[in-house]
């Protein structure tokens, strides 16, 4: 095995990652009670935030972003490699999600269906998408990410080319429009449904065919047994 990589360390991810799904969900919670939203939908949650209500914006925008930097903490740790960490932090950010959603469902019984519209992110403007595209996204990122993890040991070294990167980013970018193009319309006071479906599936399209191909190169580089 790797020295870079242990186990132990992945395992402390996962650990991390739920525990802190956990407490995110427990701010939704919270928020749903200041803001008398109980029984009520989440999404109308967007309204409160961004009407006449600047300062809690901004305070809510700068928890979003802490939250990030603070996810940052245990994939720096993770490894002296760069990659490593890099797919560490996507371990971390996929495990959290999933386990926000997980806690709310379990904590409010929502979200009532996998179509259900969200409030994602409000930095810099709002996200909106139904709860299956973060989903995808995220557990994506712990399924390629534990891949690579666990290939480490037994293969070849091996980087995502050019291409691959390309591919990836091109793909993020366009599924982050997806989220942020009906931006305006939501925080005019929209309602769902409206989402760019086509947008979102061509950008998740080619970020995955760029982890999918690079991963299957990756699983033919088995390293010698005395390498």
């Amino acid at each position: 095995m790797d020295r870079d990589f242990s186990w132990g360390g992945y395992f402390s991810l996962w650990l991390f990652g739920i525990a802190f799904g956990y407490v995110e969900a427990s701010v939704v919670v919270y928020l749903r009670s200041v803001y008398g939203l109980d029984g009520e939908p989440l999404f109308p949650l967007i309204t409160e935030l961004t009407d006449d209500q600047s300062t809690l914006t901004r305070i809510e925008a700068l928890r979003e972003f802490a939250t990030l930097i603070l996810m940052f903490s245990p994939a720096y740790l993770f490894s002296r490699r760069k990659l490593y960490r890099f797919m560490a932090y996507g371990i971390v950010f996929g495990i959290w999600d999933l386990f926000f959603y997980l806690f709310l469902k379990l904590q409010l019984d929502w979200p009532n269906s996998l179509f259900t519209y969200d409030v994602l992110f409000l930095i810099p403007t709002v996200w909106v998408s139904p709860v299956l595209c973060p989903l995808l996204i995220s557990g994506s990122l712990v399924f390629f990410g534990s891949t690579y993890l666990s290939f480490s040991g037994s293969r070849v070294a091996r980087q995502p080319t050019i291409t691959h990167w390309l591919l990836g980013v091109v793909g993020g970018a366009l599924v982050l429009y997806s989220f942020t193009n009906q931006s305006a319309y939501y925080l005019a006071g929209g309602l769902p449904p409206r989402f760019s479906w086509g947008i979102f599936g061509t950008g998740y399209g080619l970020a995955f065919l760029a982890a999918f191909h690079f991963f299957y190169q990756y699983r033919q580089k088995v390293r010698a047994r005395f390498s």
